[in-house]
């Protein structure tokens, strides 16, 4: 016969631990934010991050001249230590892989690491600061009229 945990003589079912419980919660809750698409990927410092804006348009656009002056700035800016290992390697695997003609998976991983980028502390002060006019603007009357045709 099978006992309930409800009646007379029945045995009270044994509690789970309450902190080995919790423990796995919150694994459980660091795994999916760690596996959360457009986390964990290069953080670029803010005076690198035009450089994703940069290096984005050379290969979107497939200009070879644009792709080689981010290159060298890419280069640069390791020789002074104002690029740090991860966001060189970030940088490098795009210019490898435009200049290996792969100009889509080039553009993709340059769209990835710019989609990947948390907002900095600067970042949330300047946007916290920054005023928007509720106004909305009017159209000059000439490009009224040109609508209107």
């Amino acid at each position: 016969m099978h006992r309930t945990s409800s009646g007379p003589g029945a045995k009270p079912r044994p509690r789970p631990d309450r902190a080995a419980t919790l423990i796995a919660a919150a694994l459980l809750i660091a795994f999916l934010l760690l596996s959360a698409p457009g986390c964990g990927g290069t953080q670029v410092s803010g005076e690198n991050r035009e450089l994703i804006v940069s290096l984005a348009t050379a290969v979107s656009t497939r200009e070879s001249k644009w792709l080689d002056k981010n290159a060298a700035l890419v280069e640069e800016r390791r020789a002074a230590g104002k690029c740090s290992d991860a966001e060189y390697a970030a940088f490098k695997d795009i210019i490898a892989k435009a200049k290996a003609g792969e100009w889509d998976a080039a553009q993709e991983a340059a769209y990835a690491l710019r989609d990947a980028q948390e907002p900095t502390a600067d970042d949330l002060k300047h946007l916290a600061e920054r005023k928007l006019d509720h106004q909305p603007k009017a159209l000059p009357s000439k490009a009224r009229s040109a609508r209107k045709s």
